[in-house]
């Protein structure tokens, strides 16, 4: 594949390889990050992915999608198509419920973008599940009045994206593309949409390692890229100051303020993140950006790390270059960082149907088979195969919104109980299953790392179909 930025190495733009090593070893160790990109004075002086993860495979952001959904705000309101003061009352007047709660009447875009709509929870509770989000959202109530209280609501985030759409007449990757995705160098990607057909904004959007980064050094340049101004400089500075205090946030670096879809950090940074450890981090005084992928559970550990390690070992001039042995010992410690893979000894065992209890997820149908190289599981039709000390590529639905990249690898126990690992590679999630067959009836169960916004699946229990 092709580089979207420049490369140098670390002691050229004034950083030891030794904290470069000592801050990936570090990353390494959490449970677990996917890919990280250091870029310092606008050049890439580390990277590293965890395997089976890879610098051509886009990851889920989450609400790292609500940054850009915010550039596309900024982008309107430059072109005169939108205003910060906009009330959303005039621009949904067909969306409004005969009784709209009067403080409606003071939500303007700025309230939305900083997270102050007034409501006291997440409205996509109330929206998602709902043929008409936008009509969903004038049916909330709100506790505050709108710019008094912070309150992260990507329901909010989403009629950012709605109020692009209608003023522009433009998709929200279609207005995005030459104004901001083009120039950085951003391939088509999936953007998730709402059932209206509008891009949810607030999470959604899927890139690459190295187009997060792109991004962020972007952000680092005042909007730049290249010389060329992409996001309008007067709506960066508000977007990336603080507009709203979230003091009340428990972490340290979730409570220093918010902007217009971006969190101020410590250490003067400012950044767009997403769940469990998506982030676009942008540290002006260092002149450096960083860019993260991740499945953590607990996200303030990636940021220790950056303050604790990369931060102070930025200096202000080149270093002398680190021996060719230390720079060939990093690259062999990054190509060695993979997901665990599961080994055993394969067997062949015919292949065995059996009809699915009535469960939670509508599958109908399982079918087993294992061969002396891997197992295969199918699920409605749907099969993935893992291998027996190897990991094999798959692409499945089962029950995704949309088809997913899925790494297997498997373990035979014994002819009559198997674990999958099974790693899927365009998002943070590994599902480990636990297999048991017999003649009359088979037991599947699912257990994921991490969840959002779904539940663990039920244990699927079928019945032989001889």
């Amino acid at each position: 594949m092709s580089w979207i930025l420049q490369r140098s190495m670390p002691e050229a733009e004034g950083i030891s390889s030794v904290a470069v090593r000592r801050f990936a070893r570090e990353l390494r160790k959490l449970d677990s990050v996917h890919s990280f990109m250091i870029m310092r004075h606008g050049k890439v002086i580390a990277k590293g992915w965890k395997k089976p993860y890879g610098p051509d495979i886009p990851h889920m952001l989450f609400s790292l999608s609500k940054s850009f959904t915010s550039c596309a705000v900024g982008f309107a309101v430059a072109e005169g198509k939108l205003s910060l003061d906009s009330r959303l009352v005039d621009l949904f007047k067909d969306k409004l419920p005969k009784e709209v709660d009067p403080k409606f009447e003071s939500m303007r875009i700025r309230h939305l973008l900083s997270m102050s709509s007034g409501h006291d929870h997440c409205t996509m509770d109330d929206m998602v599940g709902k043929p008409d989000w936008e009509k969903a959202f004038f049916a909330t109530k709100l506790a505050y009045e709108p710019g008094t209280r912070f309150c992260y609501n990507s329901g909010a985030t989403y009629m950012l994206a709605a109020t692009v759409v209608h003023a522009t007449g433009e998709s929200l990757k279609k207005y995005l593309r030459p104004r901001l995705l083009d120039p950085l160098g951003i391939a088509p990607r999936y953007w998730e949409l709402s059932p209206q057909g509008i891009e949810v904004g607030g999470w959604g959007f899927n890139l690459t390692t190295e187009e997060i980064a792109s991004f962020a050094q972007c952000l680092l340049d005042g909007g730049k890229r290249e010389e060329q101004q992409l996001i309008p400089p007067e709506y960066l500075a508000l977007a990336s100051s603080v507009q709203t205090d979230n003091s009340m946030n428990e972490f340290p670096d979730w409570n220093i303020g918010y902007g217009f879809q971006f969190w101020r950090g410590r250490h003067n940074t400012f950044r767009g993140d997403g769940a469990f450890g998506q982030c676009a981090v942008v540290m002006p005084d260092q002149d450096m950006a960083i860019a993260i992928t991740a499945g953590l559970s607990n996200m303030q550990q990636e940021f220790d790390l950056i303050w604790d390690i990369l931060l102070p070992a930025a200096g202000d001039t080149p270093l002398p270059p680190a021996t060719t042995a230390d720079s060939d010992a990093f690259r062999l410690e990054l190509n060695a960082w993979a997901m665990p893979i599961l080994s055993s000894a394969g067997a062949w065992l015919p292949r065995r149907s059996f009809t699915l209890k009535e469960n939670a997820l509508g599958f109908k149908t399982l079918e087993f088979a294992s061969f002396d190289d891997r197992l295969e599981l199918t699920l409605d039709g749907e099969t993935l195969k893992a291998g027996y000390g190897k990991q094999m590529e798959n692409t499945l639905n089962w029950r995704e919104p949309v088809p997913r990249l899925m790494v297997a690898s498997a373990k035979r126990i014994s002819n009559q109980e198997y674990e999958l690992l099974v790693c899927c590679c365009e998002t943070p999630f590994q599902w480990h299953f636990a297999l048991k067959v017999n003649d009359n009836g088979a037991e599947l169960t699912r257990k994921a790392n991490l969840l959002f916004r779904t539940q663990e699946w039920p244990t699927l229990i079928g019945k032989s179909s001889r």
